[in-house]
């Protein structure tokens, strides 16, 4: 073989064991993009813990409870000029088909945005080791959750509205 062959064999090699090894870190998405039905709430403890950061010269704050029987809580709350802006309750339930978040926004005073009976679903569609991807049936929004380190987190808020595609960040630190 000559030498610029075994290099683009052995490149070759490399790549596809990269790619081998992601695809075993990952736990493959259901063909339907539904939720991951071997998905447990253990895999997605990453997600649990008292978290604070800043957006738009406010301060947001994200409480996630740990695993716990068939669900993990989770509490939102944005501040700003000393004032509550809004809220946000939500869920993460283990259904038949895998994981599903849950979620409802409410004005000050506990007054919600949706109808009374009503939240938004978001199934879990990709997990992999400290990441999450949890997406609208309707494909036009997902909230994706990334532990970057022991104590940081980001939550991107992807949204596509009217053929416009928007993306929104919240960087989290752990509260001490």
């Amino acid at each position: 073989m000559f030498p610029k062959t075994r290099i683009a064999a052995r490149f070759g090699l490399v790549l596809l064991s990269a790619i081998a090894m992601g695809a075993v870190n990952a736990k493959s998405v259901s063909s339907q993009s539904g939720p991951l039905e071997k998905a447990t709430l253990a895999d997605l403890a990453f997600i649990a813990g008292q978290w604070r950061g800043e957006l738009q010269g406010g301060i947001t704050e994200e409480n996630w409870s740990p695993p716990e029987g068939d669900a993990m809580m989770g509490v939102f709350r944005f501040v700003k000029g000393g004032k509550a802006v809004f809220y946000e309750m939500l869920l993460i339930e283990m259904t038949s088909t895998g994981p599903v978040l849950r979620l409802k926004h409410f004005h000050p005073g506990l007054k919600g945005w949706e109808e009374k009976d009503e939240a938004f679903s978001y199934p879990l569609i990709e997990l992999r080791k400290d990441r999450a991807v949890f997406e609208r049936p309707d494909k036009n929004t997902r909230l994706i959750f990334h532990r970057t380190s022991d104590a940081t987190m980001s939550i991107w808020l992807e949204q596509t509205k009217d053929g416009k595609s928007s993306s929104q960040e919240f960087k989290y630190r752990l509260a001490k």
